[in-house]
């Protein structure tokens, strides 16, 4: 039976790191497979052929990582010899060789998050990528960088993960909203093989938690309304964006930023949300048209509806991003001016218009399909025995509560 075992060699270099490799032998012919991992000599442990950790934390952490990878990598040699032992063939060293270089190099969490990160990006599933990236960015934080291989990713890290958020003051949600996505990552790997489940996230929080009530009244509506800005300020813009999602059946600021002048025919806008890819259809209504004509002449050369994103030259994701958050900082001020008790942002419009609606006699399932929720089991059952006209005229109805 073939053997293998993990040797160190020195760097012909005084002070510098040697190389760790693994020397595999079966009926006297030997074979070596190099590795990326480098060490310093008073770090390896030549008897018992294993990594010595010591040094500063960031250094710990290193040949921990390299301890793990190591490991990763004989488990896989082991696996392969098992599997020729029991198939009782004749095989060579090359053969085992040929087979582990075949192998995916040892994923590390980090890693594996950047190329779902990639995959999503060139997908154009901009929101997705998004929120992986700022799930390793916050995993990352609490790493202070340091990079973890599956094998030692565990329930401890993840709930000292949970406990670090916590003391840091992220709210519940947002908490468990980054644990979800990592749970999600992680299985998405169990899935492709890289690693085996263990149920790592059983103890931490990865589910919805009770949040203050972000809608607001009519009356309150009708008091932002209400308020006098100068034309084209940055309130009277951020005022108007909030009014619009309001008339666009509670429609999510991202999809407003993308709406095209050629979304709208006959009297109506019809489009696909970002997030879930479901399509609407609106009444295009006059109230709606008066903002956008008050922006008109910001958006003559471009195919968009509003001059959110004014330039197609690939930040378009980065151009909604930015108009995002300085409109929700305005609204903040706009929702002080009005005596509001919450902070205003452009995702109350979207609470209020489903809170209004439901408060008018509006069945749930026509609030559902106004939002575009295609992901609530719940509802969708029901969404397909529902007509546009009624939302549209469900919608009128809103209109004129507030217009009035």
């Amino acid at each position: 039976m073939a053997s293998v075992r993990i040797k160190f060699r020195s760097s012909t270099v005084e002070g510098k790191e040697g190389t760790l490799y693994f020397q595999i032998i079966h009926k006297r012919v030997a074979r070596t497979v190099f590795t990326d991992c480098r060490v310093f000599p008073c770090e390896w442990d030549s008897v018992s052929s294993s990594v010595i950790t010591r040094g500063t934390e960031e250094r710990k952490a290193y040949l921990e990582m390299v301890a793990s990878k190591l490991k990763w990598s004989m488990e896989r040699f082991t696996k392969i010899i098992t599997g020729k032992e029991k198939e009782k063939a004749d095989y060579t060293v090359d053969d085992i060789v040929s087979e582990y270089n075949r192998q995916p190099e040892c994923p590390t969490f980090f890693n594996f998050i950047r190329s779902m990160v990639a995959k999503k990006t060139a997908a154009k599933r901009d929101g997705t990528a998004k929120t992986y990236r700022d799930s390793l960015a916050s995993f990352s934080s609490f790493r202070n960088g340091k990079d973890i291989t599956f094998d030692d990713l565990n329930e401890d890290i993840i709930n000292q993960y949970e406990a670090w958020m916590k003391n840091k003051g992220l709210k519940r949600n947002s908490s468990s909203c980054y644990l979800r996505t990592l749970k999600t990552l992680y299985f998405k790997a169990v899935e492709l093989g890289l690693t085996e489940e263990k149920d790592i996230f059983r103890h931490v929080f990865t589910g919805f938690a009770t949040t203050t009530k972000r809608a607001i009244s009519i009356d309150a509506i009708k008091a932002i309304r209400k308020l006098k800005f100068k034309d084209g300020s940055p309130l009277a813009f951020a005022r108007d964006m909030f009014m619009l999602s309001l008339y666009l059946q509670g429609m999510a600021f991202v999809d407003i930023a993308y709406l095209k002048k050629s979304d709208i025919r006959n009297g109506q806008l019809q489009y696909s949300r970002k997030k879930s890819g479901q399509a609407l259809t609106i009444s295009w209504e006059k109230p709606m048209q008066e903002i956008v004509d008050a922006y008109s002449h910001l958006t003559k050369d471009t195919p968009y509806l509003l001059p959110i994103i004014t330039t197609q030259d690939g930040t378009e994701r980065k151009q909604y991003e930015k108009a995002e958050h300085n409109v929700n900082r305005n609204l903040k001020k706009i929702g002080e001016m009005a005596g509001l008790h919450i902070p205003l942002t452009t995702y109350v419009a979207r609470h209020s218009w489903a809170s209004i609606m439901r408060d008018m006699g509006n069945d749930i399932t026509v609030v559902s399909k106004g939002l575009g929720h295609s992901d609530i089991k719940t509802t969708q059952i029901y969404l397909s025995t529902i007509d546009n006209s009624t939302v549209m005229r469900a919608n009128k109805r809103f209109l004129g509560r507030i217009l009035k």
